[in-house]
């Protein structure tokens, strides 16, 4: 079976993303492949011309602190068989072909200043769009929490990538022995770009009403292939990324599309799972 693969860069969030990976490949019998990419360093010369730098030095302090991660995930996790490497180049392809030969990519969502979580988070959102497999993106202060219930919380909006999330989100719950909860927030018409037309009035109970269907008939296909995990179906006003957020407070995982029902939709990564990306407390995948 195919790794599960971390992206890892010695700061706090990988360090978090590494300690989930390490116990999802516990439960789900998989191997770690971890991960430290090397930007190939370069000078400009007063001519112009880029001076490439040595990476000897460089590629000697990444595996030290792999190693010292691992050290610590083995101790841990003496079961799960752990691969490293230490890779040169630019971090976003790099991370998208290693995302293509594992299961699951995991990353670190916080960065060690405002700018570099803005300068991260659009890694983090372009490597989330177009990702082979399923990106996780694990809290910097996330711990695990052994004292609960697991719990898998699902965003659902009735989209093509939503029917992806909740395939996945059901199938990792089974493997894991968690519980699943599918949360579809509904809302007041809203314009979405110049030039919308919008009723003065409309049913708010229609729109609910609309909205138990769609949720209905996403879950009811995932508990016919997986009886086993206990679902709780959750119909809630309000908007999309709120909601899922508040909703998975005191999940193990919180799973959405990579892009929604939008009217534009694009080659970025949809507003919903961007938002829950850089708000949401504990593990967020997206799903494509």
């Amino acid at each position: 079976m195919r790794p599960i693969v971390v992206g890892y860069d010695g700061t706090p969030a990988s360090d978090a993303a590494a300690r989930w990976a390490a116990g999802a490949a516990q439960r789900l019998g998989r191997g770690m492949r971890m991960v430290q990419v090397i930007p190939w360093p370069a000078l400009r010369s007063r001519g112009g011309a880029a001076v490439a730098l040595g990476t000897d030095a460089l590629g000697r302090a990444a595996e030290r602190l792999l190693d010292k991660s691992c050290r610590d995930i083995r101790r841990r996790h003496p079961e799960v068989e752990i691969d490293t490497e230490v890779l040169i180049g630019d971090p976003v392809p790099v991370l998208l072909r290693e995302a293509a030969g594992g299961s699951l990519l995991v990353l670190g969502s916080r960065g060690l200043s405002e700018l570099r979580e803005v300068a991260a988070g659009s890694v983090m959102a372009h490597i989330a769009t177009h990702a082979a497999s399923p990106v996780i993106v694990v809290p910097a202060d996330w711990r695990p929490r052994p004292d609960r219930p697991r719990q898998v919380v699902v965003g659902v909006d009735g989209s093509a990538e939503s029917w992806n999330a909740i395939a996945f989100g059901f199938e990792f719950a089974e493997q894991t022995g968690a519980g699943v909860t599918a949360v579809l927030a509904w809302h007041d018409p809203t314009s979405t770009g110049p030039g919308d037309m919008l009723f003065p009035v409309h049913d708010r109970d229609a729109l609910a009403e609309d909205g138990a269907v769609v949720l209905s008939e996403a879950v009811a296909g995932q508990t016919v292939d997986h009886p086993d995990v206990h679902v709780t179906e959750k119909l809630v006003h309000g908007t999309p990324a709120k909601v899922l957020e508040d909703e998975a407070r005191e999940a193990d995982l919180l799973v959405v599309g990579s892009r929604g029902r939008g009217r534009i939709r694009g080659f970025l990564l949809g507003s919903v799972s961007r938002a829950v990306l850089h708000h949401a407390i504990c593990p967020v995948a997206v799903v494509r």
